[in-house]
């Protein structure tokens, strides 16, 4: 194969002499150099006054009206003796739609779930999404900022959000009694124990029946720890404490500038390792305090201005910090890096840390995205001019009202008692020199296509925002009676929140949980041992891919819970016939049927399906079934057997009965000649019992014979 050949050009002379001046000259000729720390100052302090959010801005009063009509504070066009109800449209919006956010995201055990780039990184992808997931909840309160992110975007068009790892150097005051000499030496040998007092006394030891009591010498010791904690955070940052170029169009590590404001104290700086001499001597610039936002949020809460005094120890004072983030070629190699600047100070800015960084820390969610601008649209913004018409024709109503009950009257001058027309109640009596002195000003009620507007309103702010009073549970039986039509209309807002919902989660949380991956992987942490489903299991963070891809698991707050179980149901009846027709194996795993009574569970409402199912992964491989014909086998084996045994056992009960039979005739037979001998007995009793009567008789009658013979002749004589 020929080598391509180009045609030849001769270069331009003026790109020629670019080209050959292009290792020490940037654009338009200037010298491509590092940059002074007074060039990088100016650099910053513009991007500060440029930048969008900031004090003064359009963007900062927008949010500052979002507020006041949250709150329902007065809109400044009231008038003395009329009425000045405020609606709540905005407030009431926003608070309907949070509870379906808030269980779309965190109904389930997990945010968000990271997957596998290659076949080998399942289980890394699987202790990543468990280990992360139980980070962000736990340790970094996940409930309260996401909740606090959501709220912040549906309100005030944009929320944020700031991941980092956070080093603090913090030093404990230690308390130890009754320490041994040796125990003592021990505490002091560590270099980050710093001894503040040292006291020794007397201690009586009772060694009970083992001895006498014995007295030794103890020592009570206080010392000062400085140890050095880091802890992966996120915290949510306010809107007006957030800048951003204003050429910016998406937040991302390429964004030319972000920054955020923020008051620490001298403390904070000094644990954070900046010199004790620096930050004392730090200017104070209190010019972040009074912007619109800030100002409108802690209005009912504190006095502006502020005037309370500096306290007295330096360690305490506050001090308005901007960490920004700018895209500057710093060290003059001819590529812009992503450098991270602590500055303070609003005009001659005092740079504390510069140093470069790879990501942004920041991410960010708006509920209604508009193309090209980083600024969407908030819910405050679909529905604050609703709620002004509606208070202001709420308003006239009531004045209505009142001049109704309370009405006007035409009185003529003189003739009439003043202080009796001007007190009004009830049978009260108005004293007049004339009858009619006093004539009632006629007062039309207020027309009834009023209460026709009030309600066309309603379903205007309903048609903006998707949240209707169908699924707020209220009853509006005016607008649909049918289950078809009350259906449709549900459906549509659940699509309207169910797209914030995705919006949320491909803009922002799947941003968040990437660079969480990110900070544990490259974080301090390298191995631990955690708890992950039930079970102790052993992580190493450094051997995961940094850059796996992140899926958000929202969805499961959409619809009806009814809705929900009634799909998932037909879905385990599904992988209950494959399994019947055998198709498991192919279609049909125990993870997938895991999978859905764990959905199936949540949908019910219960957060956790372990607490009814254990999952299949982790445990032990099932046995291969066995073979149809072993079985066959094995039960005409097991029939045979069972036919012997029962053989046996029929000629043995035979054996056993006829044993028994000739048993029971042999005793019988002993039963009737024991009864014949008892029988022959009896009568051979009964004979000489008769014989033995019969003697005694003839011996008695002998005797009486005898004695009647003696007295015979005695008589005769």
């Amino acid at each position: 194969m020929s080598a391509q050949v180009y045609p030849q050009f001769d270069p331009d002379p003026n790109i020629a002499t670019f080209l050959d001046n292009e290792d020490d000259h940037g654009a338009a000729g200037r010298p491509v150099r590092p940059l002074t720390n007074g060039e990088v100052k100016n650099v910053i302090q513009r991007e500060i006054e440029d930048s969008l959010g900031g004090l003064g801005s359009e963007v900062s009063e927008q949010r500052r009206k979002s507020l006041k009509y949250y709150y329902g504070r007065p809109f400044g066009n009231e008038q003395e003796g009329r009425s000045s109800v405020i609606l709540t449209d905005v407030r009431d919006t926003i608070e309907w739609i949070m509870p379906s956010l808030m269980r779309m995201f965190l109904g389930g055990n997990r945010v968000a779930r990271y997957l596998p780039n290659r076949e080998d990184q399942e289980e890394a992808a699987d202790q990543a999404t468990d280990y992360i997931n139980t980070l962000f909840l736990d340790e970094c309160n996940g409930f309260m900022v996401m909740h606090d992110w959501f709220k912040t975007a549906l309100l005030e068009k944009n929320g944020i959000v700031k991941s980092y790892l956070e080093e603090r150097y913090e030093p404990k005051v230690e308390t130890y009694r009754g320490l041994t000499p040796e125990e003592v030496d021990f505490l002091l040998d560590d270099e980050r124990a710093d001894p503040i007092n040292v006291e020794q006394r007397e201690e009586i030891v009772d060694h009970g029946e083992q001895g006498p009591p014995e007295k030794r010498i103890v020592f009570d010791v206080e010392v000062r720890r400085s140890d050095t904690t880091t802890q992966i955070k996120v915290d949510g940052v306010p809107p007006e404490e957030f800048l951003i170029a204003r050429r910016a169009i998406v937040l991302n590590d390429q964004t030319p500038f972000t920054a955020h404001r923020k008051k620490l104290t001298a403390s904070d700086l000094i644990a954070m390792g900046y010199q004790r001499s620096v930050v004392y001597n730090l200017p104070s610039d209190d010019t972040p305090e009074y912007s619109q936002g800030r100002t409108e949020r802690l209005s009912e809460d504190e006095t502006f201005p502020v005037t309370t005094a500096e306290r007295a120890d330096p360690a305490s004072r506050e001090i308005w910090t901007t960490e920004c983030y700018c895209k500057m070629d710093e060290d003059g190699d001819g590529y812009s890096e992503l450098r991270r600047i602590l500055v303070v100070g609003e005009q001659a800015v005092t740079i504390l840390d510069d140093h470069e960084v790879n990501r942004n820390p920041f991410s960010a969610i708006t509920p209604i995205p508009m193309p090209y601008k980083f600024f969407g649209l908030s819910l405050a913004d679909l529905v604050m001019d609703l709620q002004f018409i509606r208070s202001t024709l709420l308003r006239q109503m009531l004045d209505n009202l009142y001049l109704i009950n309370n009405n006007r009257s035409i009185v003529i001058e003189g003739e009439v008692e003043l202080e009796d027309l001007l007190t009004s109640r009830p049978g009260g009596i108005i004293r007049a020199r004339s009858k009619d002195a006093v004539t009632p000003l006629e007062q039309r009620p207020f027309p009834v296509m009023a209460f026709q507007m009030l309600e066309h309103l309603e379903g205007v702010r309903e048609n903006r925002t998707g949240i209707t009073r169908y699924n707020q549970g209220l009853d509006a039986s005016s607008l649909n009676q049918t289950a078809t039509g009350i259906t449709q209309i549900m459906t549509a807002a659940s699509a309207r929140i169910e797209l914030v919902a995705r919006i949320f989660a491909e803009t922002g949380v799947k941003d968040l949980f990437r660079k969480l991956l990110r900070l544990v992987v490259e974080g301090p942490v390298k191995r631990d041992v955690i708890r992950l489903r039930g079970k102790w299991v052993k992580v190493d963070p450094s051997s995961w891919h940094a850059n796996m891809d992140v899926k958000v698991e929202v969805g499961l707050g959409v619809g009806q819970a009814a809705e929900r179980i009634a799909h998932l149901t037909q879905v385990l009846q599904i992988q209950e016939g494959l399994l019947k027709y055998g198709m498991g194996g192919m279609m049909v795993t125990p993870d997938k049927t895991y999978n859905a009574v764990s959905k199936l569970t949540q949908a019910m409402g219960f957060t956790i399906a372990d607490q009814f199912f254990s999952d299949p992964q982790g445990a032990p491989a099932p046995k291969p079934p066995p073979d149809p014909k072993m079985l066959e086998t094995e039960r005409k084996s097991r029939r045979d057997s069972i036919e012997l045994e029962t053989d046996r056992a029929r000629i043995e009960a035979d054996a056993a009965l006829k044993q028994r039979k000739m048993e029971l005739d042999a005793e019988v037979q002993r039963e009737k000649i024991r009864s014949a001998e008892k029988i022959a007995l009896a009568k051979i009793e009964a004979e000489l019992e008769k014989s033995e009567n019969q003697a005694a008789a003839m011996v008695k009658a002998a005797q009486a014979n005898a004695s009647n013979g003696d007295a015979r002749p005695s008589e005769g004589a």
